[in-house]
């Protein structure tokens, strides 16, 4: 467990192979995609992210709807959700779910030991169980069909089973390949059968016949759909990413979308009565097709996506840090807001798609190679490019804006040739821009013109390839690093070596604190080097036990944190030199990045990007030097996992309550609004001010609804008052109230601190006013009430309530106080416990306003 960091969620993923699932509500359409552990789902109209689930157990491997509700399975368990609140689970399988089909009020799951159970939605008892014969590779249940569903097999037979009397009706034979999806089609008794050979046959169950088939060229069929608002055409998927459109009228291919995603798609679905097709893949994509091309061919109508490939670097981006820019293997450089899932999207490289079509080639082809280096500064992004990027094999380096999320189509050429850049950095204004090579050189150039303003050094600044490069936030200096273990200090602008460290070894990467001047270096073997640029010495000395992967500053300079191939991030303290939190993740940190309120890291073999919230902000947090032997604990790199519980009722537990008292020798104010007691506290003046300055008058002319009586001239039915009533008006209650009764009887403070919370504002004052027998209560009431203040005090408990009971007792009792000699030892005791408590509070109210003054006007 990290002291500082906790997991708070993954940015970037949208969908993987798991097929998605639709829903409809009223008359919009919602889509449920799998990511991992969790599940996404989006509203179809605008692709906007409407709420997550909380983590599973293990990797959800099947999903479906049914009206409001969705079913997952992790291994053996049945998952039921209503929205992201977990409401009851099935279980009863001993092997893993494969299959899982709504089936009315029932839930038909098949698992991997070919054993089929039923369950009922409502209560979760089993309903029936069934052991199949067969492998089970794609369920459906007919429209029509009542009590019936069709299960297609890995031997490519078809079998028709009657689920009440678990009796097997008709098996289908004559398919070749092994079946690997069954969809329903508008007409009746008819339903598409997709193969692993790619053949896909339309057959008519009553009949069992054969009545149109199609060959898919791309191999196996993933995914069927059939458009129901009244064109007859039938979409299919491959594990290629290609789609095809065929017509059905025809019994023709009517169109192919060629790589409409980089992965195997596993869901291609017509929205219900309308012309538009959802389709998502294991890329990372979700994507509406509209069919308004030429011929009715489809086009991206919208779409949300992240990574297709892991993600390699990530950098907080901005002053205020709400955006994430990442590069990764996908060859995409993408932006992550972190509060809001809409803003995020991928930075364009151009019209790839076009140049693709007619090129014949993969719009991944086409893209520039993987970024290995990124720098970016907010200050000019309105004006010019703001973005530097190195890539794999490339010479030049890429300008982007982050404003318009586009590629400059002038990149930053170098005049020599057969180099590669291996570090870029962009100075704090946005103006300049210093490029490393392998080759050793240094040179800079203007970001807005992307003109070369020289070479730093009179040929190569270091002798090999050039790890790193930084500037200062003023632009007087420049820090490079290189793998002949120096680090070099040069002057911005005239571009002369002002001084050299010798490092202990290669260095690694670079990272410059700008306000500080502390240059970490991390070096082979997993050593981090921190080099005072002001004066050239090297100031802290870091071990790790691997390899560096990527390191950066905390915002203030307190802390460095460092993440290394074996899967562990270490935060290193710069003032006492000591680690103070590490802890270990499942798969290894390829970069970090941290701002002040969160932590953004990216994993190998992971497409999303993991965020962190720093627990310092919102808890007290003790941060003691760690022992040199502490032992890492292993951290999921997403939200923890806490048991689910399940929410029987289908309700909210209702509003949470706090402890009334911490600590006993604590002072805790009351949770009652501060205009209660201080309203209390000033009554009379309330009721001078609300006092109507002149009395009511009659209206002019009565209400419509008032009785009229039935003659020649109506006039307006009077209710007599019975004299009965108007005398019990005019007379007092005489005898105890419920508060003088529970004052008397009660013995628990607490309890009847609680009642008086609970009294109206003028009801209070009443009851205190009438407390002492000149006003018509007793000598037994004001002791009584005189010790339930001694007792609060001594109790600590609603400081300010007991503050203004203890103001209006003593203002409307006071006469009789004073003239009764057997209370004044209860209001001496009355007196020490509230001047010791209230000097006690005073003081430290006056500590923490000397030390914010301080605070406040110190120059920091």
């Amino acid at each position: 467990m990290s002291k500082i960091f906790e997991p708070f969620r993954v940015m970037g993923l949208v969908s993987n192979d798991v097929p998605s699932v639709v829903q409809t509500r009223g008359s919009e359409y919602f889509v449920t995609t799998c990511v991992g552990k969790a599940f996404n789902t989006y509203n179809c109209k605008k692709l906007n992210l409407v709420f997550a689930s909380p983590l599973h157990g293990g990797p959800i491997s099947c999903m479906a709807a049914h009206k409001d509700l969705i079913f997952t399975t992790v291994h053996d368990t049945v998952y039921v959700w209503n929205r992201a609140r977990l409401i009851s689970t099935f279980t009863g399988h001993t092997g893993d779910i494969t299959h899982i089909l709504p089936f009315g009020e029932h839930l038909i799951s098949i698992a991997s030991d070919k054993r089929l159970i039923i369950h009922d939605i409502s209560s979760g008892e089993v309903y029936a169980e069934l052991n199949l014969d067969h492998a089970v590779t794609s369920l459906l249940h007919p429209a029509t069909y009542l009590n019936k569903i069709l299960l297609g097999t890995d031997d490519g037979v078809m079998e028709l089973w009657n689920v009440r009397t678990m009796k097997l009706i008709y098996q289908f034979t004559g398919l070749t390949g092994r079946i690997t999806v069954l969809a329903q089609s508008p007409a009746i008794d008819v339903v598409g059968v997709g193969c692993s050979d790619g053949k896909i046959n339309i057959h008519n169950l009553r009949t069992d016949e054969k009545i149109m088939s199609f060959y898919q060229d791309w191999g196996c069929v993933t995914t069927l759909s059939f458009r129901s608002d009244g064109v007859a055409h039938m979409v299919s998927g491959s594990t290629e990413g290609h789609i095809a459109i065929w017509d059905l009228e025809k019994q023709q291919l009517h169109s192919t979308v060629h790589n409409a995603h980089s992965g195997s798609v596993g869901t291609s679905t017509y929205l219900p009565s309308q012309a538009l097709l959802l389709s998502s893949s294991s890329d990372n994509a979700l994507k509406v097709w509209v069919f308004d091309g030429p011929g009715g061919t489809a086009r991206v109508l919208r779409e949300r996506t992240g990574h297709s490939a892991p993600p390699t670097i990530c950098r907080f981006y901005g002053e205020n840090s709400e955006t994430v820019l990442t590069a990764g293997h996908d060859r995409s450089v993408r932006s992550f807001c972190v509060f809001k899932d809409e803003r995020s999207k991928e930075l364009s490289q151009g019209s790839i798609v076009s140049r693709s079509k007619k090129l014949n080639l993969p719009a991944e082809d086409l893209k520039l190679t993987p970024v290995t280096a990124l720098s970016a500064e907010e200050i000019r992004e309105r004006e010019w490019s703001n973005v530097m990027t190195a890539h794999v094999g490339d010479k030049n380096v890429r300008l982007w804006s982050t404003c318009n999320a586009t590629l400059n189509n002038k990149p930053l050429i170098p005049k020599l040739d057969n180099i590669v850049v291996s570090a870029v950095c962009m100075t704090s204004c946005g103006h300049i821009g210093l490029v490393g090579y392998n080759s050793g050189h240094l040179t800079a150039f203007n970001v807005q013109s992307g003109n070369n303003r020289g070479i730093y050094g009179k040929g190569p600044a270091h002798k090999g390839r050039i790890t790193g490069v930084a500037t200062d936030s003023v632009n007087k200096i420049a820090v490079s690093v290189g793998r002949d273990s120096t680090l070099k200090i040069w002057e911005f602008s005239p571009r002369t070596l002002l001084s050299i460290v010798d490092l202990p070894g290669p260095a690694l990467k670079l990272t410059l604190h700008r306000e500080s001047g502390l240059a970490a270096v991390a070096l082979d073997g997993g050593c981090v080097v921190v080099v005072d640029v002001d004066t050239s010495r090297i100031v802290r000395n870091f071990h790790q036990s691997a390899t560096v992967t990527d390191m950066c500053y905390s915002k203030d300079c307190k802390w460095l944190v460092v993440a290394t191939s074996d899967r562990i991030i270490r935060i290193w303290d710069l003032a006492t030199a000591r680690l103070i939190d590490c802890f270990q993740t499942p798969s290894l940190v390829s970069s970090v990045s941290v701002s002040p309120e969160h932590l953004v890291t990216t994993h190998q073999g992971e497409l999303g990007v993991c965020l962190w919230v720093n627990k310092t902000l919102y808890e007290s947090v003790e941060l003691r030097p760690l022992p040199d032997d502490v032992e890492p604990r292993l951290i999921g790199a997403t939200v923890q996992q806490q048991p689910m519980e399940v929410d029987s009722e289908g309700e909210d537990s209702g509003e949470w309550k706090g402890a009334e008292q911490l600590q006993e020798d604590l002072v805790t104010l009351s949770d009652t609004p501060r205009a209660k007691w201080t309203a209390l506290c000033n009554l009379d003046i309330i009721k001078k001010r609300n006092k109507p300055k002149a009395p009511p008058t009659a209206p002019k002319a009565a209400p419509f609804f008032l009785q009229t009586t039935k003659e020649l001239v109506p006039k307006f039915v009077v209710e007599e008052k019975e004299e009965t009533e108007k005398e019990s008006s005019k007379m007092l209650r005489i005898g105890e109230s419920d508060f003088q009764r529970q004052l008397l009887n009660s013995n628990d403070t607490a309890s009847m601190l609680r009642y008086m919370k609970d009294m109206a504002t003028p009801t209070v004052d009443l009851e205190l006013q009438s407390m002492s027998p000149t006003d018509g209560g007793s000598h037994e009431l004001v002791l009584k009430f005189l010790e339930f203040l001694i007792d609060a005090h001594s109790l600590k408990l609603s400081f300010d309530l007991v503050q203004a009971y203890t103001n209006v007792f003593l203002k409307y009792n006071r006469q009789y106080l004073m003239e009764t000699p057997a209370l004044q030892d209860k209001l001496t005791s009355l007196r020490k416990n509230h001047k010791e408590q209230w000097t006690e509070l005073q003081k430290r109210l006056q500590e923490v306003v000397c030390v914010t003054n301080f605070l406040k006007n110190v120059a920091l």
